[in-house]
């Protein structure tokens, strides 16, 4: 997929999860299409853009989920820099690394938000309720960036 591609994708996928959050809000297993969003584009930008931009989405996620806004921006701007920085350690822009690269981000970015923020630290939600959110959320982002190829063809 084309670097803009990834973009409108990224794009698509952060306006549907701030206009579908409420409906999913209280679900255990729930795509965070934020974090795919976030991931997709940090793998465009370099780490410190990246984490810029990490803040920015943090700030929010924070705005809607009412939880600490420090945390959350702290966790999504380490998590920018970290998909940035692994990028140049990592090349892959291959249609098949990407998604593997937003199934651990969602679920190490879940993990963190889950021990941190929530202070819940079950082993189902640590380890059932991450994996689940993270494989929906793969599997989202999959449908929506073939629909978006199929579209621009």
């Amino acid at each position: 997929m084309s670097p803009a591609g990834k973009w409108f994708v990224a794009a698509l996928l952060l306006v549907l999860h701030f206009a579908l959050h409420p409906l999913w809000s209280r679900w255990p297993i729930a795509p965070d299409l934020v974090a795919a969003g976030l991931i997709l584009i940090s793998l465009e930008l370099r780490w410190g853009r990246a984490a810029g931009f990490g803040c920015v989405i943090g700030l929010m996620e924070a705005s809607i989920s009412l939880g600490p806004m420090g945390l959350t921006m702290l966790l999504f701007s380490l998590t920018g820099a970290l998909v940035g920085w692994v990028r140049h350690l990592i090349y892959s822009d291959s249609d098949y690394a990407t998604p593997v690269f937003v199934f651990l981000g969602t679920w190490l970015l879940r993990f963190a938000v889950t021990v941190v923020v929530v202070g819940d630290s079950s082993a189902g939600a640590l380890l059932a309720h991450g994996a689940g959110s993270a494989a929906l959320t793969t599997a989202l982002y999959w449908i929506t960036a073939r629909l978006v190829s199929a579209v621009t063809r």
